[in-house]
Order: structure tokens, then sequence, then C-alpha cells
């Protein structure tokens, strides 16, 4: 027995007991390559079709009867069939194909979605949406962004050259798009990425010299700055960033460039074009980062020309002015070197600016050797005792420190010289020559051994001072103490060297 019961629009039918019948078709997306995801409605019934990759569908086990089917896929407007007539039980009808065309306010909702995956950082996930936006509509008005930022995300993912790839394709597809020149700069950021540094050159040139009013056309300028550093053309590099300056003047960029040409200055040891440049940036830019560094290095602009007076007041100013600064450490350091190396200065005075150094920046990366610089003072004052209890506690505390031989040389040094205490000082010039045959000051370190035997066991028949001096003579010809060497064998009144 057949039962129907009517509620508000929708027929229910037991189906089991039903005729029916299949409907089939094809449902495609304008403009997209995959047409899958179509859902596909039989009205009046509870029953829906998915459309595959191609766009094709069938349902079966429709009820004989007459139908309207819908056609729903988000980004896109609706479609009908009417008026789909199952007449004969086991009837399969091939329908026409149906084409939905995207709809724009829809779109603006799947963008804007994708652009919040992209803001969280979900750039696998904003990659899939933002590339169904531009299959959906590769002509609309979101299509050159969403490939833009496709490009972008994979920049974030660390794939240089899948970046690259997809800002080709803007530039390609959509060369009239306000944003080429945004694509243009991000391109040669990526290619740098990739070692690319000619292919962002040129972008970053294309930036700059055909769309000059461009937004980005300031930061594309300081990247060719650091491009030409990257292909070692500093000359050019000095020009780019001096550049910025003259046509962009109001760039957050300039004093990062005014400084970056300083530095290239100051590398190429072209010291007053260095100053002028970081001049500039304390006069004109006071409160910037890059003011901080530029006060540091016009200090030794000056330091690295042996003017340590002019260096000393550049290098006070850093100090007063910056005290947060990024080489504030750095400041102190050669500040304390300043007044060691002035005679208006005592050691005493650069010791205490070492060991300011050493107690507010114990990561400093000159902190170790502000640490010798502490025995260096003591020796210099003659304070035997003080300089070498300084150079173990450097030894102690850097063992790796490249260093670690001159101070061992320094306390031989000091116990000869300043203590008197001349097996003390054999100790140490052995220790020297054992770890550190192939330095220079091997030979040196022999020689004064050979002394120290003389001073601890007399000038005559010394087997052991003329050891010492013979291994000067006979391995260390080029030894400043090797005249020095022969005279004392001499004098020690031994056979010549075998």
């Amino acid at each position: 027995m057949l039962t129907t019961s009517i509620q508000a629009d929708t027929t229910y039918y037991n189906i089991e007991l039903l005729p029916t019948g299949t409907l089939s078709g094809t449902a495609t997306l304008s403009g997209a390559g995959v047409h899958g995801g179509i859902f596909v409605y039989v009205s009046g019934t509870n029953m829906v079709a998915v459309t595959d990759a191609a766009g094709n569908y069938a349902i079966v086990g429709v009820p004989v009867g007459t139908y309207t089917l819908s056609f729903s896929r988000p980004g896109y407007a609706d479609e009908n069939l009417t008026n789909i007539n199952i007449s004969n039980p086991g009837q399969v009808l091939n329908l026409s194909s149906v084409v939905l065309s995207p709809q724009s306010a829809a779109l603006d909702a799947v963008f804007g979605y994708a652009m919040k995956l992209y803001t969280y950082d979900l750039f696998d996930s904003s990659i899939t949406v933002l590339r169904t936006v531009i299959s959906t509509d590769p002509a609309g008005p979101y299509a050159a962004a969403a490939q833009h930022r496709v490009g972008l995300a994979f920049g974030n993912l660390e794939l240089n050259d899948s970046a690259v790839a997809n800002f080709d394709l803007v530039i390609s597809n959509y060369s009239g798009d306000s944003i080429i020149p945004v694509s243009y700069y991000w391109r040669g950021v990526y290619k740098s990425g990739s070692g690319d540094y000619a292919g962002a050159r040129d972008d970053f040139l294309t930036v700059v010299n055909s769309y000059p009013s461009s937004a980005i056309a300031d930061r594309a300028q300081l990247r060719l700055g650091g491009t030409y550093e990257d292909l070692m053309s500093p000359t050019d590099a000095r020009a780019a960033y001096l550049a910025l300056e003259t046509n962009y003047p109001s760039s957050p960029s300039v004093p990062q460039a005014i400084y970056n040409a300083g530095w290239l200055y100051y590398t190429a040891d072209v010291y007053d074009s260095a100053v002028v440049q970081f001049d500039k940036l304390l006069s004109s830019y006071p409160s910037t980062v890059d003011a901080a560094k530029a006060s540091f290095y016009k200090g030794l602009c000056y330091y690295n020309q042996e003017d340590f007076d002019q260096a000393l007041t550049s290098l006070n100013a850093s100090i007063a002015n910056y005290p947060a600064g990024p080489k504030i450490s750095d400041a102190w350091y050669y500040r304390a070197h300043c007044k060691y190396n002035l005679e208006s200065y005592t050691f005493a005075q650069a010791k205490v600016d070492y060991q300011y150094l050493i107690t507010n920046f114990p990561n400093s990366d000159n902190t170790p050797h502000a640490k010798y610089y502490l025995g260096n003072c003591e020796y210099s004052q003659s304070n035997g005792g003080n300089a070498i209890a300084h150079y173990i506690d450097f030894i102690n505390s850097e063992p790796n420190n490249d260093w670690v031989p001159n101070a061992i040389y320094k306390i031989a040094n000091a116990y000869y010289f300043i203590d008197a205490d001349y097996a003390n000082a054999k100790t140490y010039f052995v220790n020297y020559y054992t770890s550190y045959s192939n330095d220079k000051k091997a030979g040196e370190a022999h020689y004064w051994a050979g002394r120290c035997w003389e001073k601890l066991n007399g000038s005559t028949d010394n087997a052991d001072a003329h050891g010492e001096y013979c291994t000067v003579i006979t391995q260390y010809p080029n030894c400043s103490r090797y005249e020095d060497a022969i005279t004392r064998r001499d004098i020690v009144g031994l056979a010549s060297c075998p």
C-alpha cells in the first residue's frame, strides 16, 4: 500500500514502494580548471549529489515525478534546471550542462578568510584558499592580490623558488595591476634569498626606475644597495644608499641608508668620508638606532688612525648620549684603549674602564680581552704580582681564547723583569715554547729561558743555558734575539752548537 504525508511544501515518499530513475549530467565552474564540490539538490527530497573534479554527477533512485535540480557552490551564484521529469521506472536522464558563474560578494568573504589565515601564519591553508579565489575568477578584482599573497605565503614558508614562481605569474598575468611594483620588490627579495643576486638587483632596479613613485620604491632603493654589497660592488652599493637620501628624503629608511654608506666607507678605510656620513646621522637623526651605532664607529674612525684624543672625545659622547645603544660595551672597551695609549691618562684610569666593562657587560665579546688588559695595566705600572694574578685569571676563565699565549708570555716577563723570580719565569718561558713552538715568540722564549738558567746556575759551564741558546741559533734564525743568543752561548763557555 502506498503511503504519503504532506508537511509544508515537502512530500515524503516511501521510496522502497515507488518506481525510480536516475538523473545525471555535468556542472562546471566558470574559469576554473577543477569543478569538484558542486552540490546538486533534488527539490522536494533529501537527495543530493556532489560533482567530481570533472564536474560529473549522478543521482540514482529518484522516484518517478517532476523535479527542479539546484546547483550550489560557495563563491558562485546558484543555478537551476526545471521541469525535470522521470516518467518511467529505470529511466536514465542525461541533463543539460550547467555552468556556475562567480559571485563577487561571496569572493569577498573567501578572500577575507584567506587573508585571516595568512595573518595567523597558517600559510599552507591560506595558499589553498587563495588559489580557490584565483581559479574561481582569474580575471576578477581579487585575482592579482591573491596570486601575490600566494607568493608571500611561500616566502614565509622559506620556499623561495615557489615564491619567485608565483610573483612571476603576477607580473606576467596582471601587468596592469597596481600591485606589480610590489611583486617586483618581493620577487627581488626572494631571489636574493636564493642567492640570485643579479636577478634581485634587476628587480629592484625595475622598481626604482619604472615605478619611482610607488610606495615601495624607497625600500627597493635600500635593498638595491644591499644587493650590490652581495655582488661585491661597494662603490655601487654606496651610490645606491646615498641615492635613497636624495630621491626619497622623507623615507624612514634614510637613516639606515646613511649608516650603511658610512659603514662601507669605514670598512674601506676611507675614514674621512665615513665620518661625514656618521656626522650627518648624528645631526639629522640623533634618536635612531643607526645614529647610536654611528656615534661609536665615528670614534673608531679616529682610533684606527691612532688619533686617540679625537677617538676618546667621540667615544665619550657615544657613552654619554647612547648609554643603552647597541655598541655601548664596545665604546667602553675602546675608551679604555684610548686611555691606555694616551700619555695624558694613567694606566690606573684605563684599568677603571676595563673593569667597568667586565663588571657591567660580562657577556660582551670584548670582556675576555678586557681581563687581559687588566694585567697589562698592572704590568705597565710594574705591579708584577697583580699583573700575574690578572693574567692567570684571564687564562683560567678563557682557556680557549686566542690571547692565552700572550698571557703566558707576559706572566713569564713579569716574573723575570719585575719580580726577578727566575725559577717561575723559566717555568713559564718553557711552558710557552713547549705549547707554541711555531709561534714567532717561541725563539725569544728559548732565549729568555737560557737567561733564567744563567741567573739560577751562573754563566760558566751552564749546559742548560747553552742548550736554550743553541735552539735559538739552529731553529729560529729569524728570531729577534738570534745575535744575542750567539753572544750568550759563547759567554757560558761551552762548545759550539752541534
